[in-house]
Order: C-alpha cells, then sequence, then structure tokens
C-alpha cells in the first residue's frame, strides 16, 4: 500500500522532533508493520526481535539513548532519518494522517494529527507548550492540504487499500480526543463490519 502525496515535506519531516518518538515502551501509537513490511525491514536490517508476529505486528520500541522515552529502531536520533524511509510502512506513509475508530467503535474515521509541527503550523497555530491545550475542533488546515487529505481519504477508501486494511485491522487505532477527525470512512467501515 503507498500513500501518495506525501502531505510533509521531506526536509521538514527530517527537522522534526516527534514522530518515531514515543513516551512509553507498549504505545499503541507504535507503527504496526505487515508480513511484506516486516520481510522489508529485515533486508534493510532491522534485527527481527523487533518483531514479535511475523505475520503483522506493532513495531517493538528501544529506549532512547540520548533522551527520555522510547524510538523506533529504524530512526536514528542523531541524523534524524529513517533506514527505512524509501520503504515505511503504511502507518509510516499516513502520517499525519490517521486511522481511527469513534469512540463507540463503529465508524472508521478519517483525521490528522496536530503533534506534527508542520500540520499544526499550516493550520495557523504555534507548537503550544502542551499540545493538549489545543482544542482539535478548532484547527482548519487551508485549502491545498485538505485538497491532499481528500487524494489520501480516496486511496484509503480504494478497494486494494480496503483489502490490506480488512487484512490488517489494527492498522486502525483506538479513538484518540486530541486527533483532528476529517470524515468518517464508510466504504472502509462497511467492509471492516462484514469482511469477505
Amino acid at each position: 500500500m503507498m500513500i501518495k502525496p506525501q502531505i510533509v515535506p521531506s526536509e521538514e519531516c527530517l527537522r522534526c522532533d516527534v514522530c518515531c518518538r514515543f513516551p512509553e515502551e507498549n504505545s499503541f501509537l507504535r507503527p504496526y508493520f505487515t508480513e511484506k513490511e516486516i520481510r522489508q525491514a529485515l533486508l534493510y536490517g532491522i534485527d527481527p526481535i523487533h518483531f514479535s508476529d511475523q505475520a503483522g505486528c506493532q513495531i517493538a520500541v528501544v529506549p532512547h539513548p540520548a533522551g527520555e522515552g522510547f524510538l523506533c529502531p529504524a530512526f536514528n536520533h542523531e541524523t534524524h532519518q529513517c533506514r527505512l524511509y524509501q520503504v515505511r510502512p503504511f502507518d509510516c506513509q499516513l502520517y499525519p494522517f490517521a486511522l481511527m475508530w469513534n469512540v463507540e467503535r463503529d465508524t472508521v474515521l478519517f483525521a490528522w494529527d496536530p503533534k506534527c509541527p508542520y500540520l499544526l503550523a499550516q493550520s495557523g497555530e504555534d507548537m503550544p507548550p502542551m499540545w493538549l491545550d489545543i482544542d482539535p475542533a478548532s484547527l482548519a488546515l487551508p485549502a491545498s492540504l485538505l485538497e491532499q487529505a481528500h487524494m489520501v481519504e480516496l486511496r484509503l477508501e480504494s478497494e486494494d487499500t480496503i483489502a490490506s486494511l480488512v487484512a490488517h485491522p489494527r492498522l486502525i487505532t483506538d479513538f484518540q480526543p486530541d486527533i483532528v477527525i476529517l470524515k468518517p470512512l464508510p466504504r472502509l467501515t462497511a467492509a471492516l463490519r462484514d469482511p469477505l
């Protein structure tokens, strides 16, 4: 599964200190890798001990060697580069967009994460001392980014992406109240309710 276009310019990603880092070892935000993505990660030198289930799982993170929290083992904290960037998993390609269930777990939502400094800046906000101080409902993306988000949404509702998401439903996270909801995804929701 490939997500096009890349929303955040690569040079912005390389300056960022947000994604690829996790406050706790068992964070539900760790990227999920499908079986194919695990095979690719292994070819790129990621140790198999970081994958508990070769059929698909969230990657096991490692303690940050120079700070607090944990890092994806593919991320180099000194260069801010990902060893898997060219073959990064769908979960990483999708970010700063997200797929999550609503609170009732009966609808899949397409959303964006205001913890991404680039998207937050595009919404006209500065990164506050605590990003939790932002009311997600008050944030809006400019039309150009909403157009790109719509292209991603169309890809998410395509038959091949839906089939992959049905095969790997853990790519869809639980509801996150700090994420800005763009819209529900009815075709994906229906496919997950009644997989073939």
